[in-house]
C-alpha cells in the first residue's frame, strides 16, 4: 500500500486552518471531518488511509462519507474491516420530504434512498440529511420548489405537510424536520439560517411530536411503490 504523507496535503493545511493548532500546552482538534465527495481517481485505501492517520495523530475524532453511492461504501468497510480501520462513523447526502422525480439531476450531490438507508441501519452508521429544507421553498413564495423535486406526487406531499402544520400550529418547515427525526432509522437534518428567527423556528422542531397518524398521512401522500427513488 502507497504510504500517505500529510506534511503538505489538503488535507493537512486544511485541519491547520480549522484549528488543530497548538496553543500553548492544549491541542485543539476536528471532531468529524467529512470526505464531501468520492473520488473516483483516487484509491479508497489511500483516502482511507489519510483519514486514519489523521485519527491516530489526533487531529481529528471521527470521518464521515458524503455524496457516495451505497456500493462504494461497501468497498470502503471492506477495506477497513481488512485493516481494522474506524472507517466512516456516518454517510451525509441529499434528503428532503419531497421526492425526487425519476431522473431528476442533482449533479454530483447523491441522495439518500432505500437501499443507503438500509446499508446504514445494518451497520449501525448515523445518517445525515443536507438541504432537508430546499432552501427555504417549504415556506417562502419566493422560493420555487426545486425542478427535479417536481413530480407526480409533489402536489399530494406538500398538502399532507401543510395539512399537518397547521394541525399542530407548527411551521412546514418545522413538521418537516421533525418527520425526519421520527424516521425509522432517524435522519439527522443539517440546515442553515440566514437570522437568529429561523435557527429559533429549525430548533422548535425538537419540541413536535408527530403521532403515528401523522407519520401514516406524510409517509403515504402520494405514494406509489414504482415511485420510490433508486
Amino acid at each position: 500500500m502507497k504510504k500517505v504523507q500529510l506534511s503538505h496535503t489538503g488535507i493537512e493545511v486544511s485541519c491547520l486552518c480549522l484549528g488543530t493548532l497548538r496553543f500553548g500546552t492544549r491541542k485543539t482538534y476536528i471532531d468529524l471531518y467529512y470526505a464531501h465527495h468520492d473520488d473516483p481517481h483516487t484509491p479508497l485505501e489511500e483516502t482511507l488511509k489519510a483519514f486514519e492517520t489523521l485519527v491516530q495523530d489526533g487531529k481529528i475524532r471521527f470521518y464521515g462519507a458524503s455524496n457516495y453511492l451505497p456500493w462504494r461504501l461497501a468497498d470502503a468497510d471492506a477495506i477497513c474491516q481488512r485493516y481494522r480501520w474506524a472507517g466512516y462513523c456516518c454517510v451525509e447526502q441529499r434528503f428532503s420530504y419531497l421526492r425526487p422525480r425519476s431522473g431528476g439531476d442533482f449533479g454530483l450531490q447523491c441522495l439518500i434512498d432505500e437501499h443507503l438507508m438500509s446499508y446504514c441501519d445494518a451497520r449501525g452508521k448515523t445518517m445525515l440529511a443536507y438541504t432537508p429544507l430546499l432552501r427555504g421553498a417549504y415556506v417562502r413564495s419566493d422560493r420555487s420548489i426545486p425542478s427535479p423535486y417536481l413530480g407526480q406526487d409533489t402536489d399530494e406531499r406538500l398538502k399532507a405537510l401543510r395539512e399537518v402544520a397547521q394541525e399542530l400550529e407548527k411551521t412546514p418547515n418545522q413538521v418537516v424536520l421533525a418527520w425526519m427525526l421520527h424516521r425509522q432509522p432517524p435522519l439527522i437534518p443539517v440546515f442553515s439560517a440566514g437570522t437568529a428567527e429561523h435557527m429559533r423556528e429549525n430548533l422548535g422542531s425538537l419540541d413536535v411530536d408527530l403521532s403515528p397518524e401523522h407519520m401514516e398521512k406524510l409517509d403515504q401522500a402520494g405514494h406509489c411503490p414504482n415511485d420510490e427513488p433508486v
